[in-house]
């Protein structure tokens, strides 16, 4: 047999190998994630939800991407408040369908969302696309009346945060949630000066 042939078949069964390796290690993640995530919202008195109830909502944020997955959603109350809370997968780019381009990416993304009046407004971390620059951090669309340098400072590059007036929606940035509570209490307090400035 041709020592080529033979290079060829055993890349290509490294290639493979690899890939396989990856998606199980990728679904072994996800599975230990949702389990530790119910875990959380199970001690925190939340429970299991649809992903209609995020989706009604209407939300931009949710709507990126050429394609979406909700999942880990869950419901419950922090300070009297409702709250949902749940994974989002966003993908942009091709991976098979969407754009034509050659290229795609899937970014793994969590939220929260408070059932809270507040100003409607869409708030994202500045990029050079940004078209509705704030400050040096972040952009901010819609109504800008309840922002002050305070609550400036406090957001920082932290979230992204949308308002559809009856709920406000906080994506943090870079990272999942980990801990269920603690990204809670810290979206709690911006929120807290978002709709005091009402």
């Amino acid at each position: 047999m041709d020592f080529r042939l033979i290079f060829i078949i055993g890349f290509a069964g490294f290639v493979v190998t690899v890939i396989l390796l990856a998606i199980i290690f990728t679904l072994l993640n996800e599975k230990k994630r949702s389990k530790n995530l119910n875990e959380q919202a199970r001690l925190l008195g939340f429970r299991p939800a649809s992903k209609d109830i995020v989706t009604s909502l209407n939300f931009e944020q949710i709507k990126l991407g050429n394609k979406q997955k909700l999942y880990n959603v869950f419901t419950g109350t922090f300070s009297g408040l409702s709250i949902i809370s749940f994974d989002l997968n966003i993908t942009i780019g091709n991976l098979g369908y969407g754009t034509g381009t050659s290229h795609g990416n899937i970014f793994k993304l969590s939220g929260m969302i408070f059932k809270k009046n507040a100003p409607i407004f869409r708030l994202q971390p500045l990029s050079p696309l940004s078209t509705n620059g704030y400050n040096e951090l972040f952009s901010l669309g819609g109504d800008r009346l309840f922002m002050n340098d305070t609550l400036a400072q406090c957001i920082g590059k932290n979230y992204a945060i949308e308002s559809n007036g009856t709920h406000v929606l906080f994506v943090p940035s870079g990272n999942r949630v980990v801990n269920i509570n603690k990204e809670i209490k810290a979206a709690y307090e911006i929120l807290q000066g978002i709709s005091s400035e009402q």
